[in-house]
């Protein structure tokens, strides 16, 4: 592969989360999947950029600026003039939590306004990897737009990592999701998902099948987070089940699985085995996880590696398929 300019592009809605802190308030915080990704893999290490759409507000400002302050490539990033997009979490029994969007289909957003020209289809094709969220994907134009540029970073040779982050609020149905995810299925090199998402797309959740059905693909790495339960790493040869810290206090799961995806592609570029790969984003996450917010206790390379040398390498089993 040629020299890059970047490590890691990532591509989708960046959005303001309004987090709960008792009954009665809320903290406004950074958030959006592919944003948070790229914020947890900047501290990791990576040189990375981003291709979103924000409002031109003080809410926009506010991810523009906190994007820059993490040393992330902002020069891409669309300012538009719609409110920026907003989600609202709502923290459920032991320590789940789901969230609600003020944006398309319920009201127009900055997020789903994305629109690319061929300069921004340039820009990601300077990265080796370009990570995606299936949120995205949920509402045009913003669709169009990246289906067309992940086509595009394919054929210019970018690995292509996917994370669908379903979430059911933007979707008018689940016919509609697989419908849309079956056209990019087949060009990822990379697919993070949760254990939910695995029935959302492939209608079962379990582990043998899901397995069956992605070595169908073209995919070189699947990762399955499983929440408290740990999580499932394959190179669709030798499959990795590792349960996750225990003794560790939880204050808030928001962008954990977004945390366990910039160190599974951080791995990627430093070369861990499948074992050290799924245990560093088992330790990164969980750092995060010490924290309230999506992006706030990110971890360096340096502090998961004395975490991972304080508690101990997780326990891992080998399965069979």
């Amino acid at each position: 592969m040629s020299l890059k300019k970047y490590d890691l592009i990532c591509v989708g809605e960046a959005i303001v989360d309004m987090i709960p802190l008792n009954d009665y308030m809320y903290k406004v915080a950074f958030g959006g999947s592919p944003m948070n990704t790229a914020v947890a893999a900047s501290k990791l290490g990576l040189k990375v950029g981003v291709l979103t759409s924000v409002g031109t507000d003080a809410f926009g400002d506010l991810l523009i600026n906190t994007l820059r302050s993490h040393q992330i490539d902002i020069s891409k990033v669309k300012r538009v003039p719609y409110r920026t997009t907003l989600a609202v979490v709502i923290k459920l029994a032991k320590g789940e939590r789901e969230f609600f969007f003020y944006r398309k289909p319920w009201s127009l957003s900055a997020d789903t306004e994305l629109v690319l020209d061929n300069s921004d289809l340039e820009y990601a094709s300077d990265s080796k990897i370009v990570h995606v969220s299936g949120f995205i994907l949920s509402q045009e134009p913003a669709r169009s737009n990246v289906l067309k540029l992940i086509d595009y970073v394919k054929k210019k040779g970018v690995l292509f990592s996917f994370d669908p982050t379903f979430r059911s609020d933007v979707w008018s149905s689940i016919e509609e999701v697989r419908e849309v995810y079956k056209q990019v299925l087949d060009k990822v090199d990379f697919l993070l998902l949760t254990l939910r998402e695995c029935e959302v797309l492939f209608g079962t959740s379990s582990i043998n099948e899901v397995i069956n059905i992605v070595r169908k693909l073209r995919v070189k790495l699947l990762g399955i987070k499983m929440g408290r339960k740990g999580g499932i790493i394959t190179d669709l040869k030798r499959v990795i089940y590792m349960p996750t810290y225990e003794d560790v206090k939880i204050k808030d799961t928001v962008g954990a699985g977004d945390a366990w995806n910039a160190a599974i592609l951080y791995s990627q570029k430093i070369g861990l085995s499948l074992e050290k790969t799924i245990n560093f984003a088992h330790a990164t996450a969980i750092i995060k996880c010490m924290h309230v917010g999506a992006i706030v206790g990110l971890p360096t390379y340096k502090e998961v590696v004395e975490f991972i040398k304080t508690k101990g390498e997780l326990p891992y089993e080998e399965l069979e398929t």
